[in-house]
């Protein structure tokens, strides 16, 4: 029998996932972390710190050298998979590798072979296997309920966070099997732990593809065949609306399994007439959906109040995963998650999609679009202006503003990945680099005659690495400036950086920042502190700041955090009732302002604040993209008193559990309300600045330029075919808002 640690693991990767596995790993008795690896250094250290994990290397020789273990925790991205787990096993480690496998099927031979040969346990973390509903089911199965299956159905249809952020770099759009083996694999191990491999040949049709990076990229499958038993699979990615349920027929009744809400529910028959029948399994089923919503909120308050383990199911199903990994390797027997698993994963990822797209079309788009190249620093030329993350959604519009303008450009930025068109320009140069590392600040910044910074620095996590990403950024942005007598920079804020709770305040541009900062959130408290920063440390640097409001327009969000927040996408939580103007502006807008700023003598040390004048209230607002959208898109008013008393009331109850949170700020809430009122005539004289001010455009450029393709030809249509919609946005005579939304 094993003994305390006895087990003893190295981690390899740094990033979300790696902080589950270790969780779960230190809720196992016989495992101990040995040591972390990744290139990210400081990534490793902050992981190892936070959960006590002696040791931290950048590569994975390091680690073999100097450390002692028997386990590798593979959670580094797909396409390193192969090699990883490959030196591992030559190293006579046992090794559990996160989904998939590795890219290919000759690549996921390879490295079954080799961990039989070496007789070590190698597993593929398909945790979902191991989700608590599916435990659940598997009982029901066992125990005959519902008779033998005679056919099974699964709908995954669910959103995907990269897909709707534009993280086109991503590995999964790099080729069109890559979004199978990220997440087809979810669904389709569950089908395959129940039901088995597939037993003859698949029928499969792609309805949906989107290019991205060059490739296609598949939004929408289906597929039928035979495992144990005929299956149906519906697959779609980029959906608003989660669905992820699996219908199982059996010949004495059904098992409807809702992964999204975790429940079962059984329907089979009673006892009773037809008549009666129906009443009986309407009750039985309501009492069981019953049960399990009111377990479900038991457990969550119990988590929340520290009383009861977390019943997260995601959790639970990592924690399931490993700990049978684990005992594998003790009894020597094979885990459901087993290295043949994991290849008839992947192979069959690359069946559907062959079959789907055509092989030979999908060998014809198997080589990406090249990314743009970052010169070495002998390379480079002079550039006119330095725009530091000029990537990002307010970046690609000035940077497509400054190329018909005639500047030549060079650009900053941490990723390089699939990038439109506009950037593939013969007057951008590319400097790959971080905003936090100053010494490529440096060299970034002296190439420039003006610098555009629109980085913050990527910060998240507690207070100091927020401090960190967003105020010393925007010092070593501003030190590099002065050191090499840049003409003129230009850093963009945010009017977060100023109080904005008094509907009797009038905002201009010589506001002051927020005078309690440290009452405010961590983003608006880091913004405040840089503004000032900026103002007073280099009062003798030319730099303009500019603090744009709510940015919308192509390319931005919809559910922006100036309106509310949000617990899924479809209800905007407001910040207050909903009725006062907002602060918005089209980011083509934010962007001609940025490059007045930049050339304007007189705006030398202005900090000047980039607000449209067309504001509708929140209440406007989702009832534009209501209607112009054809979503059900709600807005849920609330006192923002009433929404304090909420957060204090968590506050508490988690300092009764022996949490240590900090305090909600009332102020910080009134100020995301935004009551204050904006009076920009200065910025317009100063500038020479015309944001838009016509409802109409507003409405097109913020809310219609978000339809999709298809939708957006059927609804310019309708626009001409229908009075109704012009009416609808005829501007009101006395107030020029939109009416009738």
């Amino acid at each position: 029998m094993k003994t305390q640690a006895d087990h003893k693991i190295i981690l390899i990767g740094a990033g979300f996932i790696s902080g589950v596995h270790a969780r779960a790993i230190q809720s196992l008795p016989d495992c101990q972390i040995k040591a972390i690896v990744d290139p990210n250094l400081a990534a490793a250290k902050a992981l190892a710190g936070q959960f006590e994990i002696p040791q931290c290397f950048s590569h994975l020789e390091e680690a073999l050298a100097a450390v002692t273990f028997d386990t590798a925790h593979v959670l580094t991205p797909p396409n390193t998979h192969f090699e990883l787990v490959q030196a591992l096993l030559h190293h006579g480690k046992h090794v559990l590798v996160e989904k998939p496998m590795a890219e290919t099927i000759a690549d996921c031979d390879t490295l079954n072979a080799l961990a039989q040969a070496q007789g070590l346990t190698l597993a593929v973390n398909q945790n979902f296997v191991f989700h608590p509903v599916m435990e659940k089911a598997k009982q029901y199965l066992d125990a005959n309920a519902i008779g033998p299956v005679k056919s099974v159905s699964l709908n995954y249809e669910m959103p995907l966070r990269q897909l709707d952020s534009g993280q086109f770099g991503h590995w999964m759009f790099r080729k069109p099997v890559n979004l199978l083996l990220e997440q087809a694999v979810h669904p389709l191990s569950q089908l395959l732990s129940l039901f088995g491999a597939p037993s003859g040949p698949l029928i499969s049709r792609i309805s949906q593809i989107k290019t991205l990076n060059d490739q296609p990229c598949i939004l929408r499958l289906d597929a039928m065949g035979d495992l144990a038993v005929p299956f149906h699979l519906s697959f779609a990615l980029g959906q608003s609306f989660p669905v992820w349920q699996l219908e199982i027929t059996g010949e004495d009744g059904s098992l409807h399994l809702d992964f999204i809400r975790q429940r079962v529910i059984l329907n089979e028959r009673s006892r009773f007439l037809p008549a009666l029948d129906t009443a009986v399994t309407a009750s039985a089923m309501a009492g069981s959906l019953l049960s399990q919503g009111f377990r479900q909120l038991i457990d969550y308050a119990g988590a929340i109040t520290g009383f009861k383990p977390s019943k997260d199911p995601f959790f639970l199903s990592m924690q399931a995963s490993i700990r049978a990994f684990y005992q594998s390797i003790e009894t020597k027997q094979h885990p459901i998650h087993n290295a043949t698993f994991g290849r008839t994963l992947v192979a069959l990822c690359h069946q559907l999609a062959g079959k789907s797209l055509g092989a030979q079309h999908l060998q014809a788009t198997q080589a990406p679009r090249a990314k743009p190249r970052a010169m070495p620093l002998t390379e480079q030329r002079p550039y006119d202006v330095l725009v530091i993350g000029g990537t990002g959604f307010i970046g690609r519009h000035v940077v497509r503003q400054l190329l018909t303008a005639g500047y030549s450009v060079g650009i900053m930025a941490r990723h390089l990945d699939a990038l439109p068109e506009c950037f593939q320009h013969p007057a951008i140069q590319w400097i790959q680099g971080d905003v936090c590392d100053q010494a490529t600040v440096d060299h970034a910044v002296s190439r420039a005659t003006y610098v555009i910074n629109l980085a913050h620095g990527g910060g998240s996590g507690d207070w100091q690495a927020i401090q960190h990403a967003m105020v010393d950024s925007a010092r070593y942005v501003a030190l590099a400036c002065q050191s090499h007598g840049i003409t003129r920079l230009v850093h963009l804020g945010s009017i977060a950086s100023l109080y904005l709770g008094n509907d009797r305040t009038v905002i201009h541009s010589a506001s002051p920042v927020d005078s309690a900062p440290h009452h405010r959130a961590h983003y608006a408290r880091a913004k405040a502190m840089a503004d000032h920063m900026l103002m007073h440390e280099f009062s003798t640097l030319d730099v303009v700041l500019l603090r744009p409001g709510i940015v919308v327009g192509e390319g931005g969000l919809i559910q922006h955090t100036g309106i509310g927040f949000f617990n899924n996408s479809q209800y905007f939580i407001g910040w207050n009732l909903g009725h006062n103007p907002l602060p918005f502006v089209l980011v083509q807008d934010v962007a001609s302002a940025t490059l007045a700023a930049m050339t304007q003598p007189d705006a030398k040390g202005k900090t000047l604040n980039l607000v449209g004048d067309v504001r509708p209230s929140a209440r406007e607002y989702v009832a534009m993209l209501r209607k112009g959208l054809s979503r059900p898109y709600r807005y849920v008013p609330q006192l923002t008193l009433w929404l304090y008393l909420q957060e204090l009331g968590k506050w508490a109850i988690k300092r009764m559990a022996g949490r240590h949170p900090e305090i909600p700020s009332l102020r910080d809430l009134r100020s995301r309300a935004m009551n204050a009122r904006f009076d920009t005539s200065g910025e317009k004289r100063l500038l020479n600045w015309h944001p838009v001010n016509d409802w109409q455009v507003f409405y097109q450029q913020a809310v219609l330029v978000h339809q999709p393709p298809s939708a957006t030809a059927v609804h310019s249509q309708a626009d001409q075919a229908t009075p109704a919609m012009h009416n609808a946005l005829t501007p009101d005579s006395s107030s020029n808002k939109v009416s009738a939304l």
